[in-house]
């Protein structure tokens, strides 16, 4: 009998960890289900263009500049942290970039971001005249509130960003001849 008791008190001890077990993962579910729910309690930046603007010119390229306003409709401050960009003219990729904004969006406020496009011109070609179509692609990150948040962009496990697709036309302008070209 003292066996069988034994062997009996052994399986009710297993079954009593193994429930425990049991419980212990379904409040640590609950409680990571419910932290995360948490952090991700707040909107991301809204992003308008607010300028297309052809800036400088020269015999080897051209440099567009672009502008968006970022705002933020949250009550805590929302640190940049890149904007990644793409320029297209007439459906053709010409620029890629990667910009730090370097730029907090204040809390319930907006943010005016700048960035260039360089188009280089290869030798003897010619940039670009009038009305021209184009297209911006891109994404702005930044760092989600609270320390949970930085931990995992720390660990690069979330990253949030926000994208963003503009299009309109750029004018470049009447065309030049070869000896305004030269300057």
């Amino acid at each position: 009998m003292r066996g069988k008791a034994k062997g009996e008190k052994r399986k009710t001890k297993i079954r009593r960890r193994a429930a425990s077990g049991s419980i212990f993962a379904f409040r640590f579910s609950l409680f990571a289900l419910l932290f995360l729910a948490g952090c991700s309690s707040y909107a991301p930046p809204r992003l308008t263009l607010t300028r297309a603007l052809v800036t400088q010119e020269s015999k080897d390229g051209l440099v567009v500049s672009f502008s968006l306003d970022a705002l933020n409709t949250n009550s805590v401050e929302l640190p940049l942290t890149e904007v990644r960009y793409t320029l297209y003219l007439n459906g053709s990729p010409v620029f890629f970039g990667v910009r730090s904004p370097e730029a907090t969006l204040r809390r319930l406020g907006t943010q005016s971001i700048s960035f260039p496009a360089v188009i280089a011109l290869a030798p003897g070609e010619q940039a670009p005249t009038g009305a021209v179509p184009y297209s911006l692609e891109g994404r702005l990150g930044y760092l989600a509130p609270g320390s949970l948040a930085q931990v995992l962009f720390d660990l690069r496990f979330r990253r949030p960003t926000v994208a963003f697709h503009e299009s309109g036309t750029l004018d470049f302008g009447p065309p030049r001849h070869a000896s305004a070209n030269a300057r």
